[in-house]
């Protein structure tokens, strides 16, 4: 469970909360920092960009048993940014990606910004019509790594891969298929 801070509680129990939701899109060649209101927003270091009216986000809906991904969608697109689209669309596939809630003060400062989802760039495409272009991009979440395999196995030579020396496993493949045979109850009257 997390605890609040002070100033937390305070900016929450305003009669107004003004709430800002902030996206971190975290490319190697740098940080790209956005947030829904009109004005830019520091939180943890990193300014975040006011984007009001350019983009949306869909809704981050939790369900129990399902992990679902995320889109976002960045509208009004100038004809720059549509070649920097088509041409980074492979940059795009596993940036990390963050969406947070941001609470403020009245005085409009970020008080905390927990975070709300997380997950990897996946896909990025382009929609036009003859005015306008959006670029389009979803992202999966975390919660997908917990679905996926593990390539190790229970043998000797994954043991030393992961423990160099580590001799537990060297007899493994010897005993598979090996029959186990126990001791009559007669044995343990002895």
């Amino acid at each position: 469970m997390r605890s609040l801070s002070t100033d937390t509680l305070t900016a929450l129990a305003q009669p107004s909360v003004p709430l800002v939701q902030l996206v971190l899109l975290d490319f190697a060649a740098g940080a790209v920092a956005l947030n829904s209101s009109t004005w830019d927003l520091v939180w943890d270091g990193i300014t975040y960009k006011g984007a009001y009216g350019l983009g949306t986000i869909s809704t981050i809906n939790d369900s129990p048993g399902e992990i679902k991904g995320l889109s976002l969608t960045l509208s009004g697109v100038s004809a720059s940014a549509v070649s920097l689209a088509l041409d980074g669309g492979d940059d795009w596939q596993g940036v990390p990606f963050y969406a947070k809630t941001a609470i403020l003060n009245s005085d409009f400062q970020v008080v905390d910004a927990p975070t709300d989802w997380s997950g990897r760039g996946d896909v990025l495409s382009l929609s036009e019509d003859l005015e306008t272009c959006a670029v389009n991009a979803s992202a999966e979440s975390t919660g997908v790594d917990l679905l996926r395999g593990s390539a190790m196995t229970y043998s000797h030579a994954d043991q030393q891969a992961l423990h160099p020396g580590d001799m537990s496993m060297e007899f493994v493949v010897d005993q598979t298929g090996q029959p186990v045979i126990f001791p009559s109850k007669e044995y343990f009257y002895k």
